[in-house]
C-alpha cells in the first residue's frame, strides 16, 4: 500500500500577502496556495516545510492526516485571549502541546495508531476549525479532549490526575464530537469524563450589554481600541475584539465541573464499566429485536398456511411438476413446496402420513442427485 499524506493550513484572521504566498511556493510547486489556504497531498513524498513555524508565521489553523495512523491539528490564537499560563494544566509533552510567539498561543493536538485504516484529510479542517473558534470563547473542552486522547491512548501514568474538567462535556456540539473522533476517543471514556462536568451555560448577549461594557472602558483604552482598529493595518484586531466582547459577555464558563480531581486509572476503569453496561445493553436489545422478529416471522407463517390449508392435493402435484422442470430453482421451490406441507401435516398431527408419502418420492426421484441433496440440506429425508 502507498504511503499517503495530506497536508492543509488556513489563514483565518489576516490574509497571505503576495509575498508570503511566494515564499510558501518555493517549498512546494504544485500544491493548491491561495491567501486563506496551503494544500497539498503527497504520495510517497514528503512536506518540506516546518508545520510549527508555519503556524507561528502564516496561518490560523493546520491538519496534517497521514495513512500510517497520524492525526494533527494545530490551531493558532491571539494571546490577549489565552495563554499558556492559563491552561497549562491541559497541556502535556506530547500529544497536547502549547507554545506561545510574541502575539499568538498555538496548540497543537495529535493521534496516532498502529492500526490504522484508509483515510484522506479532505474535509477533516472544515469541520474542526469551530476548535479555534470555541477556544477563542473560553470553552476548554477541547482542550480536555485533547488530554483524554492521551489518556484513552494509554501515554499517561494511571496514578496522573485529570485537569479541571470543563462544563458541557455531556453535551457536546458537533465541532467536539469532530475532535474526539479526529483524536480517537472511545466514546464510552467521554461518557465517563461527562460524569463529572456540569452543564454548559450560556447567556444571551444584547445590545444593552454592550453598550454598558463599552462605558464600563476608560476613556483611554476606548482612545486606544479605536486606534488600533483604525490606524493598525491588522484586520484581525476586529476579529480579536470581538471574541473578547463574546468571551466576556457571552461567556463559556470555563470553571471546573467538581473540585474532585479523578485518576487517569479512575477514569479508565469507569469508562470500561460504562462499556460494558453499554454493550449489554445492547446485547439485550438485540435479544429482544430479534424475539419480536422471530414472533412476527412466526405470526405470518401461522397465516400463509391458515391459507394453504385444504390444498394439499394440489401442492403435491405441484411438487411433481416442478421436480421435472430439472432446473436448480424449481428444485428449490419444489422443496419450499414440501416444506409447507410438512408443517401443513406437523399442525394436524398427520406426519406419518406425510413422511411415507416422501420417502415414496425419494424413491421415485433417487436419481435425481441434486434434488435429493436438497430434500438432505432441507432435513426432508421421510423418516
Amino acid at each position: 500500500m502507498s504511503e499517503y499524506q495530506s497536508f492543509e493550513f488556513q489563514a483565518l484572521d489576516q490574509p497571505l500577502t503576495s509575498e508570503e504566498m511566494a515564499e510558501l511556493r518555493r517549498s512546494s510547486s504544485r500544491a493548491e496556495i491561495t491567501p486563506t489556504r496551503f494544500w497539498n497531498e503527497y504520495n510517497w513524498g514528503d512536506f518540506k516545510g516546518n508545520p510549527r513555524r508555519w503556524m507561528e508565521r502564516y496561518f490560523d489553523a493546520f491538519l496534517h492526516v497521514a495513512n500510517w495512523g497520524s492525526h494533527w491539528l494545530m490551531v493558532r490564537l491571539p494571546r490577549a485571549l489565552m495563554s499558556v499560563s492559563e491552561i497549562g494544566d491541559y497541556l502535556l509533552e506530547d500529544g497536547l502541546e502549547g507554545w506561545e510567539t510574541e502575539e499568538h498561543l498555538v496548540l497543537s493536538f495529535r493521534s496516532e495508531t498502529e492500526d490504522p485504516g484508509w483515510e484522506e484529510g479532505s474535509g477533516w479542517l472544515s469541520a474542526l476549525i469551530g476548535v479555534r473558534t470555541s477556544l477563542m470563547r473560553g470553552d476548554r473542552r477541547s482542550l480536555y479532549l485533547g488530554w483524554l486522547a492521551q489518556a484513552g491512548g494509554g501515554y499517561l501514568d494511571e496514578c496522573s490526575a485529570e485537569p479541571a474538567v470543563p462544563p458541557g462535556l455531556g453535551e457536546l456540539d458537533a465541532t467536539h464530537r469532530v475532535l474526539a473522533d479526529f483524536l480517537r476517543i472511545p466514546d464510552d471514556l467521554v461518557v465517563a469524563s461527562a460524569e463529572s462536568s456540569a452543564p454548559l451555560e450560556t447567556r444571551g448577549v444584547s445590545a444593552a450589554d454592550i453598550a454598558r461594557w463599552v462605558a464600563e472602558r476608560s476613556v483611554a483604552e476606548k482612545d486606544a481600541l479605536l486606534t488600533e482598529l483604525i490606524v493598525g493595518n491588522q484586520p484581525h484586531r476586529l476579529a480579536v475584539l470581538r471574541q473578547r466582547l463574546e468571551r466576556e459577555l457571552h461567556s463559556v464558563d470555563a470553571g471546573e465541573g467538581t473540585d474532585v480531581r479523578r485518576t487517569v486509572g479512575e477514569l479508565l476503569a469507569r469508562a470500561d464499566t460504562i462499556r460494558q453496561e453499554r454493550q449489554a445493553r445492547e446485547a439485550a436489545a438485540r435479544a429482544a429485536e430479534q424475539t419480536r422478529k422471530a414472533a412476527e416471522a412466526a405470526a405470518a407463517r401461522k397465516r400463509y398456511l391458515a391459507a394453504l390449508r385444504g390444498q394439499e392435493d394440489a401442492l403435491w402435484r405441484k411438487v411433481d411438476d416442478l421436480i421435472e422442470h430439472r432446473h436448480a430453482s424449481s428444485y428449490q421451490e419444489a422443496v419450499e413446496r414440501l416444506k409447507d406441507l410438512r408443517d401443513l401435516a406437523d399442525a394436524d398431527d398427520a406426519l406419518d402420513a406425510f413422511s411415507a408419502r416422501l420417502r415414496r418420492l425419494r424413491d421415485l426421484q433417487s436419481r435425481k442427485s441434486a434434488f435429493i441433496r436438497r430434500l438432505d440440506q432441507a432435513g426432508l429425508v421421510g423418516k
